[in-house]
């Protein structure tokens, strides 16, 4: 459908801010730029302010950034409202901005440059996720949350056990805090298997990934959160590239030839389980230690042929 407006939100904790471009004859703003209160309330007062300049929501399409949680309930609001909504990383907003010699950061600039992101990239719409689907991400980033404040406690636990006059009560309470995030992993694991069951094609997808050597229960588990079971991929190598895990050339005629790295732009949990599964397959009997080592034999680093590995069980994981 041709969009007759495009609308840059830019949104705040306690704010959000809108700039209105119309599409037609010429891209060019109405009205000025206004500020709201970021809760239903000012949500409506919005949508008043909408109506007045004849903004139709089935033709406006309304961009933000995926900055933070604040974005999620704004979004949803007006997905139901049925606006066309675009959710952008906000380095792809960073380097728009870049063309446009944009100089300085408010949230009335921001407004602005998010609709003319709009306008310029026409970005893939956003469609929210099911309650479900929500939930299961829910616990499973809560649960690495604990993961890491456990590995912040032992390498303490670990400090407090080589420094001299650790105080007894110090030691006592790390310890019986690494014991109350493990029994939180558990039942954060034991909510997610509870949570599946109730969801048969999800737990046909995690039995699948199962299947694949170096990709256990967590990892199966966070593929699937991440890519919200592979909704909005239409092939491995576009999975490849929201993973952070494509190659990133650096050459530039005779005199620029940096070494090729990957990209890191994308999902850094996504790309750090499939980092930790593969060096879990390069250790199982499988065709990705085949792999790892050929690779070795070729004089590879290390790192090198596990982020080949990690790579290639993206490709198995979508197929």
């Amino acid at each position: 459908m041709m969009m007759t407006h495009y609308i840059g939100n830019d949104i705040a904790k306690e704010t959000f801010t809108i700039r209105i471009l119309r599409a037609e004859p010429t891209l060019e703003p109405v009205g000025t730029i206004e500020t709201f209160s970021n809760s239903e309330q000012g949500y409506m007062q919005a949508l008043q302010w909408f109506k007045r300049y004849h903004v139709v929501p089935e033709t406006a399409h309304m961009v933000m950034e995926a900055t933070g949680v604040y974005w999620e309930a704004s979004a949803l609001w007006w997905h139901e409202q049925r606006f066309a909504v675009s959710i952008v990383n906000p380095a792809q907003v960073r380097y728009f901005a870049r063309t446009k010699l944009t100089r300085g950061k408010t949230d009335t600039m921001d407004a602005d440059l998010l609709a003319h992101f709009a306008a310029t990239m026409k970005p893939r719409l956003w469609s929210p996720p099911t309650l479900e689907m929500d939930h299961i991400r829910i616990i499973m980033r809560q649960r690495d949350a604990y993961v890491g404040m456990m590995a912040d406690e032992k390498h303490r636990l670990h400090a407090l056990s080589v420094r001299p006059h650790s105080p007894d009560s110090v030691v006592t309470m790390t310890n019986e805090h690494i014991r109350y995030l493990q029994e939180c992993i558990h039942e954060l694991e034991k909510l997610f298997k509870d949570t599946l069951k109730q969801l048969p094609e999800w737990k046909h997808s995690l039995d699948l990934l199962m299947t694949i050597p170096g990709v256990g229960l967590i990892t199966a588990g966070t593929i699937m959160v991440e890519t919200l079971c592979f909704r909005d991929f239409v092939d491995a190598r576009q999975l490849a590239a929201y993973a952070g895990l494509s190659p990133a050339p650096f050459l530039s005629g005779s005199s620029v030839h940096h070494k090729t790295h990957i990209s890191r732009i994308g999902n850094a949990r996504l790309r750090s389980a499939l980092y930790m599964a593969a060096l879990s397959a390069i250790r199982s009997n499988s065709i990705f230690k085949q792999q790892y080592q050929r690779l070795r034999e070729q004089g590879k680093p290390c790192k090198v042929g596990l982020v080949a590995i990690a790579r290639k069980l993206v490709l198995v994981a979508f197929a």
